[in-house]
């Protein structure tokens, strides 16, 4: 047929253009054809091998989008042994346009198997255009399953679909504890109705919430944004609190007036919520000024302190003789500590306390002081006593937050959870005899050596910062578990699998904390963590989760690996060529972290990973960026006034956190050692 085209076409301009089309045409089907069956045997040859390069190999074979690939994926969805692959496969092959992809997934979704089930609707609904058959909906809304039921709601949000509202009440009727399942739908819908929903569903403490719902809300339509004013005016408490949190995170500066009307008389959490609220969007008009400076004479020390701290967002001149008023009249520390930050953040002047000298000062200055003009002290530093006040308050949250067995939990790590909360409570000044750190303890020596690596991690270092030599028939007991966990590779899992550089930190915090109550660790164990992170350095000097090198490292992981090497510094005995070496590899990461940290935006996690990796090394900056004081400023405001921290996880877990960083309570490699 080419051959037939060429010969007639020598003599026609068109003709010739038409020809050329097809053979490139024929061309692109034979390499599709050739790539199609390289990647085949690719995959087939990948059996067995680590999740993520056989994964790379199905995104290859679908990107190709002919019908020969879909065919071979569909068929990798029924055969593969690997139900990961098979799995995460539905998700590559709904992105393929074939008509017999589609039909060949609601087949699945008509399936047995939950998984299988759940799985193949989700894609279906995010990436599919084909309307699902009416019976197939009809019986999902029949049916109980929950999953099913939320990617329906999934799949009428994307299309608009008038039962979407009333679907999500029923939902929510029918799996009350399922909420928090509904909020990246609602959020997609960004309609006043899913908003509406929203608000009544918000968590403050959930980081997905705070991040996109509030998101959601600042690039929002006015009609949308409209629906908290509505709220606010509607009175009912629950909700008027959630509403006054999201115009605050969300900068809804439209809502002053409503905040202002929506003030309590007797409320102490509503109105100090909607006073933060009005300094946060900046309290432009006279009645929102006069609700804050009202706040400041208030009989509440928490809204006293709440409009001290509105008013760094919002100053304004009177708001200076009334600060000035309030450090002198209050008994109460957390008030007069933040009416001195506020005064001297608003002025840029440094009378701490001295209630006298403020109004000397603003008495000779004020009616000609610009405060548009004010720059912040250099570097931001937070005072001292905000910081002590917030450990103090964080760890009576902790306390509050006591459970019976386990004391404290997240998730299945009970051991763990309850670990971390005694390393912070110990850390804030509650020594052994205190009856929260006592009960905790109590529970860790009755429980069973836990069998997952942080858990094992934790207790070892919550035992030896309570008292080593009294426990350390326990500790000896997590040392040997750890030691027996560790691979070949010479790191940690959970702790099955490869491995990662996260539950190996953990590991590796556990073993130091033995070796420190006296328990003897093997040299083999040293050199292998050494080793595994010699290996899996990425190309900027840091790491990052997987063991495999990354191309791009990260915070959390960084610290880790300086960590780490940071240990085996200090459990080696090297020679000098060796130290060399170990102290370069250190020196880089530092270089790294310093580069990749974000401390106004990294997870309380990987807050404590940088604490460990700076109080470990003796370290005030990394990569030339100071570390504590930007952390610490961030966390003193992010305080919830109810004492805890919301981060990525539990209240207790990122509480605890915090509580670490702030207080620098990882015990420091010797200088000597260091040279720092």
């Amino acid at each position: 047929m080419a051959a037939t085209l060429v010969c007639a076409t020598e003599e026609r301009p068109m003709r010739r253009i038409l020809c050329a089309l097809v053979l490139g045409f024929a061309a692109a089907g034979t390499a599709c054809a050739e790539d199609l069956g390289d990647l085949k045997a690719r995959f087939k040859r990948e059996k067995g091998r680590p999740y993520a390069a056989r994964m790379d190999t199905v995104k290859a074979i679908a990107a190709l989008a002919t019908d020969e690939a879909a065919r071979f994926l569909l068929q990798v969805i029924d055969d593969d042994e690997d139900q990961s692959i098979r799995l995460n496969t539905i998700h590559q092959v709904a992105k393929m346009p074939q008509r017999l992809v589609f039909e060949r997934l609601l087949r699945h979704v008509r399936s047995r198997d939950s998984s299988l089930r759940s799985t193949a609707f989700h894609a279906i609904a995010y990436n599919r255009k084909e309307a699902l058959p009416e019976d197939l909906i009809k019986s999902i809304l029949a049916g109980t399953d929950q999953n099913m039921r939320s990617n329906l709601l999934r799949y009428f949000a994307r299309r608009a679909d008038p039962r979407f509202v009333p679907e999500v009440e029923r939902f929510l009727a029918d799996f009350p504890k399922g909420a928090t399942s509904l909020t990246s739908i609602l959020v997609q819908a960004k309609t006043p109705a899913a908003a509406r929903i929203l608000v009544r569903i918000y968590d403050d403490t959930r980081k997905y919430d705070r991040d996109q719902v509030s998101g959601m809300f600042v690039a929002a339509e006015p009609k949308v944004r409209g629906v908290l004013l509505d709220v606010l005016a509607g009175g009912k408490r629950r909700l008027v609190l959630r509403a006054a949190v999201l115009c605050r995170r969300a900068q809804v500066k439209e809502a002053e007036p409503a905040l202002v009307a929506a003030i309590p008389k007797q409320d102490t959490e509503l109105h100090a919520a909607l006073i933060e609220a009005l300094g946060a969007i900046g309290a432009s008009t006279v009645p929102a000024r006069a609700a804050i400076l009202a706040s400041l004479v208030a009989r509440s020390p928490e809204v006293q302190a709440a409009g001290a701290r509105a008013l760094r967002g919002a100053p304004f001149p009177e708001a200076v003789p009334a600060l000035a008023n309030l450090l002198e009249s209050t008994k109460d520390r957390l008030v007069a500590a933040e009416t001195a930050v506020t005064l001297e953040r608003i002025t840029g002047q440094q009378y701490g306390d001295r209630a006298d000298l403020w109004r000397r000062w603003w008495a000779t200055h004020g009616r000609d002081f610009d405060f548009t003009k004010v720059k912040p002290a250099a570097g931001g530093a937070v005072p001292q006593v905000l910081v002590d006040l917030a450990i103090e308050r964080g760890a009576a949250a902790l306390k509050a937050l006591r459970q019976d067995k386990p004391p404290w939990l997240y998730a299945s790590h009970g051991q763990g959870t309850t670990a971390l909360v005694v390393l912070a409570l110990h850390a804030a000044g509650f020594k052994r005899r205190d009856k929260a750190v006592k009960a905790g303890v109590s529970y860790l020596l009755k429980a069973p050596v836990p069998d997952k690596t942080y858990d094992i991690g934790l207790v070892a270092m919550a035992l030896e910062a309570v008292g080593g030599k009294r426990h350390k028939r326990r500790i000896t007991e997590c040392a040997r578990a750890l030691m027996a966990s560790q691979n070949k590779a010479g790191l940690w899992g959970y702790p099955s699998g490869n491995g990662d550089n996260s539950n190996t930190q953990y590991a590796v915090l556990g073993l130091r904390a033995a070796a420190r109550a006296g328990v003897k660790i093997p040299k083999r164990v040293w050199t292998g963590v050494r080793d595994h992170f010699y290996a899996a350095v990425g190309k900027d000097g840091g790491w990052t989760y997987p063991i495999r090198n990354p191309a791009h490292s990260s915070a959390s992981m960084t610290a880790s690996g300086v960590c780490c090497l940071l240990i085996c510094l200090e459990r080696l005995t090297l020679d000098d060529e060796e130290g060399r070496t170990l102290q370069s590899a250190i020196e880089k990461g530092y270089a790294a972290l310093g580069a990749l940290m974000k401390l106004d935006k990294d997870s309380l996690y990987t807050l404590y990973g940088i604490e460990r990796a700076g109080v470990l090394g003796g370290r005030s900056s990394m990569g030339g960026k100071a570390w504590y004081a930007p952390g610490a400023k961030r966390l003193v405001e992010e305080q919830r006034r109810d004492g805890q921290w919301a981060g990525t996880y539990h209240p207790a877990v990122d509480t605890a956190f915090a509580i670490l960083f702030l207080k620098r309570a990882t015990v420091p490699v010797a200088a000597a050692i260091t040279g720092r």
